[in-house]
């Protein structure tokens, strides 16, 4: 069984030649994974594209394809198990429940309302930056903003910067390992978000928490333990993506000159910008595993009931036989920018809007502040984060006059 790298700091640096191995492959490749074992991943863009939108084949919860639990292990701790209430890990009609229940408030309209506040909240960011002279855009603002910007949305009071701190350390727990290790805090942010919750039903304030404590659908309404799970994925989900997405853009901008500047020639190009970015950089690299429902054959390759699968997001999104000349960086790419950067299907990423509305401002914000931004170090020094299934710089010190 031929093995890839695809977590190394060497990979994320350059990953372009590994993907171009796993798709010459062919469109399901195999490997051995920790803790998960075997998984077949979907390589090519057609194969990733049926995987995505595969639901009547391809289960999220492991139950629905004879495993005991939602992940498929044998063991899973009380607090995770809690957690594990969230739309990432069900199936229909459980999923089609919670997702029409918090589908409203993520509408484009919806967010568009915000981004004045995200503006805002940018700039600000930026003004601390400069004032405290620091270069790392990293910790500041790719990863400030994201945060500061959901907390804004939710409404959460108290202490943010603990809540923060404490989101943080979960969603860099790499393995269940780190993920056991991070338990007590979970433990003390889920705490503070019940109080968030408790309040929030008294106080009814104009939040997005308050849309989701309110939400009904048919006569239904979320358990607590659901509003729990929704709000820790929305957290999870929206700023760790984004934080890549922020950091991994604007190397690959900066890196791309030319780019760069029709961006900064035509500020309205913001918005193809973010889509080349998603497709070429790929923040979110696969999917989470998924398992089949039944034995069945697919793309070539013959699966078990219970077998797990994975879309390979990064390699469907540079296959030529569905971009033209796809390794090249094109913010002006002619045609629909088709690529599969925020999933596709049932599992379509609930917080699309939002993510590309705070990546379109952060761009225009950063570089309208510093025309003449520049990377501060030797490309090949950068540090990326060695990251399964993410990319994302762990540093990226920059420049300006």
């Amino acid at each position: 069984m031929e093995t890839f790298d695809v977590q190394s700091a060497a990979y994320h640096r350059n990953p372009y030649p590994t993907l171009a191995r796993l798709l010459a492959a062919g469109p399901m490749v195999a490997w051995k994974m920790p803790l998960l074992g075997q998984v077949h991943w979907a390589t090519s863009f057609e194969s990733a594209s049926d995987f995505l939108k595969g639901a009547d084949r391809f289960a999220a919860d492991g139950r629905n394809a004879g495993k005991r639990n939602s992940l498929g292990i044998r063991w899973v701790p009380r607090t995770l198990r809690i957690l594990m209430q969230n739309m990432l890990l069900m199936d229909e009609p459980d999923h089609r429940r919670l997702r029409k229940l918090v589908d409203a408030p993520f509408h484009r309209g919806w967010i568009d309302a915000y981004r004045p506040t995200i503006a805002g909240i940018a700039d600000r960011l930026l003004d601390e930056i400069q004032s405290r002279g620091e270069r790392d855009i990293v910790p500041g603002f790719a990863r400030a903003l994201p945060l500061e910007v959901i907390c804004e949305i939710l409404g959460l009071q108290g202490d943010r910067r603990q809540f923060m701190a404490w989101m943080a350390n979960f969603s860099g727990a790499m393995n269940a390992w780190t993920l056991i290790r991070v338990i007590p805090a979970l433990r003390k942010m889920m705490a503070y978000l019940r109080r968030e919750i408790d309040r929030v039903q008294v106080e009814q304030p104009p939040c997005l928490l308050t849309e989701i404590v309110n939400a009904e659908a048919d006569g239904d309404r979320m358990t607590d333990d659901e509003m729990m799970s929704m709000v820790v994925l929305l957290f999870a989900a929206g700023h760790e993506t984004t934080t890549h997405l922020l950091s991994s853009g604007i190397h690959a901008l900066l890196t791309h000159r030319d780019q760069l500047e029709l961006l900064k020639a035509d500020a309205s190009r913001a918005p193809q910008a973010v889509e080349e970015i998603l497709r070429y950089c790929s923040p979110v690299q696969a999917t989470k595993p998924r398992m089949a429902r039944r034995d069945m054959e697919f793309h070539g390759t013959r699966l078990k009931r219970g077998d797990r699968v994975m879309a390979m997001l990064a390699s469907a999104n540079v296959d030529p036989a569905a971009f033209d000349d796809p390794l090249r960086f094109d913010i002006l790419r002619d045609g629909k920018n088709r690529h599969v950067g925020f999933g596709g299907g049932l599992h379509l990423c609930l917080g699309i809007h939002l993510a590309r509305a705070e990546a379109q401002i952060a761009l225009e914000r950063l570089f309208a502040r510093w025309p003449d931004v520049r990377l501060a170090v030797p490309d090949d020094e950068l540090r990326w984060q060695p990251r399964l299934g993410m990319r994302g710089l762990a540093s990226l010190p920059l420049a300006w006059s």
